[in-house]
């Protein structure tokens, strides 16, 4: 990815509750370190998603020979990611609902409830020196009886990836699911245990939040759509165009 994704000096440190999870390790037991875990979040207000997908007329055989691209958005409902290698940070991401535009590497979508595409659009790519950027058609681009017509429509799905992302930046998660696959904890942003309702224990706190020492996990990675859409780009340049390699995404791109 040629812009760095943003990093975030936003820390936490773990206070465990008085009466924390044990769990035996051999023969001793200990209290649960649940930012060394897997954990889980959902949303299941809507998510705006956003998808892109390369189009050309002709064989790619350099990133040139790619004529269009065609976007589409949606909404997403009952939305739930994970995160497999949490080192501490991306829990604190998550709890903390610092988040940028959409989901960061280290949390991989899981699945949804629904999704609906309801928009459409295509744009013409071009390269300008080592940029590459999206843009809307032309009068000549759009017009049939145009040589420079682009029949988008009849052209075929190029390259060996699909861009997609969801858009996590405005939304607030209903819960995180400590130690994944495991034990399977449910709790709110501020550390309390739900029950099988969704309701709060007030007794129960696993995480105090309002404990946690920012300055201990503040190297969490985010993401803005343009930093994710050109890592996309570079994936399929190193996949298909290697040649091509100098190439990024223009920030003035649609």
């Amino acid at each position: 990815m040629a812009k760095a994704s943003a990093k975030k000096v936003v820390a936490k440190k773990l206070i465990p509750a008085k009466k924390s999870p044990t769990k035996k390790i051999g023969k001793k037991t200990g209290p649960i370190d649940y930012f060394k875990l897997p954990f889980e979040v959902f949303y299941s207000d809507c998510l705006n998603v956003t998808q892109y997908e390369f189009k050309s007329d002709i064989k790619t055989k350099n990133f040139k020979d790619v004529k269009a691209v065609h976007m589409e958005q949606g909404r997403s409902w009952g939305t739930s990611f994970s995160c497999d290698k949490n080192n501490g940070p991306e829990l604190y991401c998550c709890l903390m609902n610092n988040h940028d535009e959409v989901e960061p590497s280290w949390l991989s979508f899981l699945e949804e409830d629904d999704i609906d595409f309801n928009y459409g659009e295509d744009y013409a790519v071009q390269i300008n020196g080592n940029e590459v950027a999206f843009v809307n058609l032309s009068d000549e681009q759009a017009d049939e009886d145009s040589e420079e017509y682009l029949d988008i429509e009849n052209m075929d799905y190029c390259c060996s990836y699909a861009f997609g992302a969801y858009h996590i930046g405005d939304a607030d998660p209903d819960y995180i699911i400590l130690d994944a696959g495991n034990t399977n904890i449910k709790i709110d942003l501020e550390g309390y245990e739900l029950d099988e309702n969704g309701e709060r224990i007030e007794s129960s706190r696993i995480i105090n939040t309002d404990e946690l020492d920012e300055e201990k996990y503040e190297d969490y990675e985010t993401l803005e759509l343009y930093d994710a859409k050109n890592y996309w780009i570079k994936s399929i340049i190193e996949k298909d165009f290697p040649k091509d390699k100098k190439l990024t995404l223009s920030y003035k791109s649609e």
